[in-house]
């Protein structure tokens, strides 16, 4: 039975949740694998020390009069991590070598001899990766910040090196060293944190208070007792009451939403949105999150509003212009606010088109102070 493709209506009703991919990003865990290294260059010792770092059991395949100063510096200092390791073996690379390898990596001086290893790699049923020679790779290393347990990988599938350098400096200056610890006291507290909350909205509520406090604080004495005072409280049960915002989108750019207005739609559950609506802008939603294609604001959707927000839900109305200065905008609010709903609206910077140009009805200060916001919250972030 053949899939049939969507219909060209379809596909314009229903944007894609995911942007197209070049490759699929994936963290996988090698403590106490076995992995296989070939050549003793720098750049095979760089690939080596990562997967020690990561607690494999790495045995290196070269003569010892091929490894550089990389391996030596390497094996004098052992892995990084208590569980990884280095194994020499003084004679090179052969077909034997893969067994029950998690991963092969090489270091070869020409096509030919990355031809074998990549073919007997591959007949052995193990993922290779030849350095520098992207034709003989079944899988990337990115860039990475490393405040493990937290770790952020970027790739810019060969492309532009340089590029994905330069997005890591500027991830490591947004991320604080304090999120290390974070992080852990995040593991620590996690199956207690499932045992008491619900899935859904009470574990969110809590995740994202955690969230706040890791970006602005380094965790001090006594914080993951404070944290299960506020896990006792949010179990407590109460009316489930959830809430409604109405973002103004603007002109459509995606560039121009304020943050506040991206943290409204990453922790919506439901996102309610005209066909003005750009795919730019639902991709900066919660994946989880579900979206329901609605009329121009107004026109409908306010019943279908008050029931999901009476169910708990964080409720997301997205609409393209100012939200502010919409009537029917307003007219929601106050309607939903008569039923009890809490209600917020952000706006959206209010565009107008003239004379072939773009011109704003005083939203400069607008958009000034979007920028000032995002500016703001990047020194906060950032721990200034």
């Amino acid at each position: 039975m053949h899939a049939l493709p969507p219909l060209p209506n379809d596909r314009a009703s229903k944007p894609q949740r995911v942007a197209a991919l070049a490759t699929l990003p994936l963290f996988w865990t090698l403590k106490g694998k076995r992995v296989v290294v070939a050549g003793g260059s720098d750049g095979a010792a760089w690939k080596a020390e990562l997967l020690a770092a990561c607690g494999a059991e790495v045995h290196v395949h070269a003569l010892q009069t091929e490894l550089g100063d990389g391996f030596l510096d390497l094996f004098a200092r052992g892995a990084a991590d208590n569980g990884g390791s280095f194994v020499h073996h003084d004679q090179p690379w052969h077909d034997g070598i893969f067994g029950d390898a998690a991963l092969a990596i090489a270091d070869c001086d020409d096509d030919l001899e990355a031809d074998a290893f990549f073919t007997a790699a591959r007949l052995a049923g193990v993922p290779v990766n030849v350095i520098d020679k992207p034709h003989f790779c079944q899988f990337q290393f990115g860039s990475i910040v490393n405040r493990s347990p937290v770790v952020v990988a970027i790739s810019t599938d060969g492309a532009a090196p340089i590029l994905a350098q330069a997005i890591r400096r500027r991830i490591e200056a947004l991320l604080p060293p304090a999120i290390k610890n974070w992080a852990g006291i995040a593991q620590a507290i996690r199956d207690r944190v499932n045992a008491r909350l619900q899935p859904g909205a009470q574990r969110r509520t809590f995740w994202e208070r955690f969230v706040d406090r890791a970006f602005v604080d380094t965790p001090e004495e006594g914080v993951e007792a404070r944290l299960m005072v506020e896990l006792d409280r949010l179990a407590t049960p109460r009316p489930a009451i959830g809430r409604v915002t109405i973002v103004g989108a603007g002109p459509g750019d995606a560039e121009l939403l304020t943050l506040k207005a991206v943290r409204a739609l990453q922790a919506a559950d439901v996102i309610l949105y005209d066909e003005r609506i750009s795919n730019d802008v639902l991709e900066l939603a919660r994946r989880e999150a579900k979206r329901i294609l609605v009329n121009l604001p107004g026109q409908d959707g306010g019943a279908s509003i008050g029931a999901l927000a009476r169910a708990g839900k964080r409720v997301v109305r997205l609409q393209a212009g100012d939200a502010v200065a919409s009537a029917a905008a307003q007219e929601e609010a106050a309607w939903l606010g008569e039923l009890g709903i809490p209600v917020e609206i952000i706006p959206g910077v209010s565009v107008r088109r003239y004379r072939g140009a773009w011109e704003s009805d005083d939203t400069k200060a607008v958009i000034v102070a979007g920028r000032a916001e995002q500016a703001s919250e990047r020194l906060r972030i950032a721990g200034h």
